[in-house]
């Protein structure tokens, strides 16, 4: 079961509206969403809230799975787990998330979302109260990515009352899960209210891979959090939140794929060239927040925050005096000796059999800042006004260091050859930002009008220590937006949309940063028993904005590139419906997006994922067509739910026609499916299947060649909560 409320973000830190107890204390503490079902017909652009009952009954870990309920959203799986998601909105690149603004209780959460916003973090989806998911004109009060949008996860309030839980679960493949929570708010004779949570997270799996040469394949991860709330005995109402986290993990995780042709035999087979990968991650995380009703209309809100994130990921990244690994997968029929070298049947020699490349990645990450947000409500010629001001002051940098080792190939196993090479990268980038927005919702009988703009300005630099080289940078933006929403009948409201879409480049390179004009029109209607919205939306880039990763071939980590003029077009369908069945309660909906791409421009390009461009090319990893079935049953304690997702096959380098073998996902369809009993109020039992069907298709060829989705995955929940 998916439960979906329509709307859109409150244009700032705070909640618009909403007087009751609890509303106001969460208002006052992070971002929330207007979810009422009163409100939402009336929300002058696109959004999607996915709440809490959805995330519980789903109970997945792979915020991928989540956002496919989410129309006019492009997820490209990667490893099966959702480790490090490629999330995309609306056309935007879902490269490593790095072209949307991620945010944590409307703080900025990536590693550095400035100077490599290619997102290795993200919050674990398994913790999360609700997910946030903002498209449209809204998206300038957030940034710095508005071309497509952003994602914010809100964590769980502190409870208001004593409260535990614990969520157990174990699957298929090793899979186990263990979540636990503590919370409780008191009352003190002269300090006010003084809250507590405490949430643990861990979860793991042994893998679904096989390696040849034998070892692990899975993954573990942890991550703590503790919330401290305050609200003082005064005459106005305050609250400070302090929140603190730490996250880590240790996997097993490879960019080495296979070919087609062994993919077809077994899916689930790993290379032994891929032995020795190894990720691992630390993530520490300090958000400070103070928040004021100063009189009814107006609200304050400051927070600070700081996150660093550190990673080392030792992992196979080509063959050292030898072919291109990519192409050596592509056609092993001219590359025999490669190939043979990947998959352990040929020792290494270093002429005719090359050497493997073990490339240890390591990065350090900080990311600080301050921001305050004004949001003052008044009646003004007979309209009522929310105006919302924001700034925020935004520091963060990056230091990677590429280390190349070579080994032998010998019986199927990898031996280090010994040599001293030199680092692949060295470098450092730091970002220094100040964002402002400004916002006016205006509602006058029937019209609702969101007006706002966003200025950014940006400065950083780029440090190789390899050459000894400094480029500075600066770019600056000023970004308006007008959203317009009708409400028509009772039950039928129209909206319309513009806004000015920006990306900006990384610190010291040479691209432009990426622009668009952006626009969205369509209706919802709400008859009860029946909701129902469609949204078409346009893009027009002025230049689309490319960024190499270690995945691509033929350029440096970092390096960006011009697309130019680009077209994206699409149609996002939402619907539910509700209604009495068999004694219970049948639900049943429908998620659905059509996408159509272009480039403007012939051009040559370095980017590997471009190449040569043809004007009307497609762009990659863009799927034509997307959808979501769902139904959920509810009877007593009994509840039954089903999600069929299919997706097209997607071209993985720009161009036009079929693509060729090797350069292209397949369609596919996923069946998932779940019984739970409630037992008592406090104890919940599900059975849930992944991929029901075992369907296996090809959902990537980069970084390296065939990547597999998730196999069939049988899981038993056991969640116990009291209060």
């Amino acid at each position: 079961m998916t439960r979906l409320v329509p709307g859109v973000l409150c244009a700032g830190l705070v909640l618009l509206g909403g007087s009751e107890v609890v509303a106001a204390d969460v208002s006052l503490e992070e971002i929330t969403v207007l979810g009422a079902r009163e409100d939402v017909l009336r929300l002058p652009g696109s959004g999607m809230v996915i709440d809490e009952e959805a995330l519980d009954a789903n109970d997945y870990v792979d915020l991928g799975q989540v956002l496919l309920s989410v129309p006019g959203i492009y997820v490209r799986e990667e490893e099966g787990f959702g480790l490090r998601p490629n999330i995309g909105i609306r056309g935007a690149s879902a490269e490593r998330s790095q072209k949307i603004t991620l945010m944590e209780d409307g703080v900025l959460i990536g590693p550095a979302p400035y100077s490599a916003p290619a997102a290795y973090y993200l919050t674990n989806t398994a913790r999360m109260h609700r997910v946030e998911i903002l498209k449209g004109p809204a998206a300038i009060s957030t940034g710095p990515h508005t071309v497509g949008g952003s994602i914010n996860f809100v964590t769980r309030p502190v409870p208001t009352v004593a409260a535990a839980e614990l969520d157990a679960t174990l699957g298929t493949d090793g899979f186990r899960k263990l979540q636990a929570m503590f919370g409780n708010t008191l009352e003190t004779k002269n300090l006010g209210s003084v809250g507590l949570l405490f949430d643990g997270l861990f979860f793991g799996s042994d893998g679904f891979k096989s390696l040849d040469s034998g070892g692990d394949t899975g993954f573990a991860r942890d991550d703590f959090n503790l919330k401290l709330t305050w609200l003082p005995a005064t005459e106005r109402a305050q609250t400070v939140t302090l929140k603190l986290g730490r996250a880590t993990e240790a996997s097993d995780e490879t960019y080495l794929g296979l070919t087609d042709a062994d993919f077809n035999a077994d899916p689930t087979r790993r290379y032994p060239a891929s032995a020795l990968d190894y990720f691992e991650s630390d993530h520490e995380q300090v958000h400070l927040n103070y928040g004021v009703q100063v009189h009814e209309g107006l609200r304050l809100n400051a927070k600070l925050y700081r996150n660093r994130y550190e990673r080392l990921w030792n992992k196979f990244d080509g063959l050292i005096d030898g072919p291109d690994a990519r192409a050596a997968l592509r056609r092993p029929d001219l590359f025999s000796n490669a190939y043979r070298v990947l998959t352990g049947q040929l020792d290494s020699d270093g002429a005719a059999a090359p050497l493997v490349d073990v490339t240890a990645n390591d990065r350090w990450f900080l990311s600080r800042g301050v921001e305050f947000e004004a949001n003052w409500r008044f009646a003004l010629g007979g309209a009522e006004h929310s105006l919302s001001l924001g700034v925020r002051h935004h520091f963060d940098d990056v230091s990677r260091y590429h280390q190349q080792r070579g080994y032998l190939m010998r019986s199927g196993r990898l031996v280090a050859d010994g040599a001293i090479r030199l680092p692949k990268v060295v470098n450092y980038a730091e970002t220094t930002a100040n964002a402002l927005h400004l916002t006016d919702e205006i509602q006058w009988g029937d019209l609702t009008v969101l007006a706002g703009v966003r200025f950014e300005e940006i400065d950083g630099d780029l440090t190789s220590l390899l050459n000894g080289t400094s480029v500075s940078s600066s770019q600056s933006t000023i970004a308006p937006g007008l959203g317009v929403f009708w409400q028509a009948t009772p039950s039928i409201g129209l909206l319309a949309g513009v806004y000015q879409g920006f990306s900006p480049a990384g610190p010291g390179r040479d691209a432009d940063p990426e622009e668009s004009l952006n626009f969205e029109y369509g209706a919802r209607y709400d008859g009860g028993a029946l909701t129902l919205e469609a949204i078409g939306f346009f893009s027009d880039y002025d230049n689309l904005l490319g960024r190499c990763r270690v995945s691509d071939a033929g350029c440096d980590p970092g390096v960006e590139f011009n697309g130019g003029g680009v077209e994206i077009a699409g149609l996002e369908l939402n619907a539910r419906a509700e209604t009495s069945f068999a004694d219970g309660q049948l639900g049943t909906g429908i998620v659905y997006t059509y996408t159509d791409s272009s480039f403007q421009t012939t051009f040559l390009s370095g980017f590997s994922q471009w190449g040569l461009v043809q004007a009307g090319d497609e762009l990659p990893y863009l799927p034509e067509q997307q959808m979501r079935l769902e139904a959920d049953f509810r009877r007593g304690p009994l509840t039954l739910q089903a999600a069929l997702k299919v997706l097209d096959g997607a071209r993985e380098v720009a161009g036009s026609g079929t693509p060729e073998p090797g350069l292209r996902t397949e369609a596919h369809a996923t069946l998932d499916l779940g019984v739970g009993w409630q037992f008592t109020d406090s104890l919940r039992v599900q059975l849930l299947v992944r991929n029901a069907t075992g369907e296996a298709a090809i959902v990537a060829h980069r970084p390296f060649a065939a990547r597999p989705n998730v196999p069939r995955t049988v899981l038993l929940r056991v969640k116990y909560v009291t209060l």
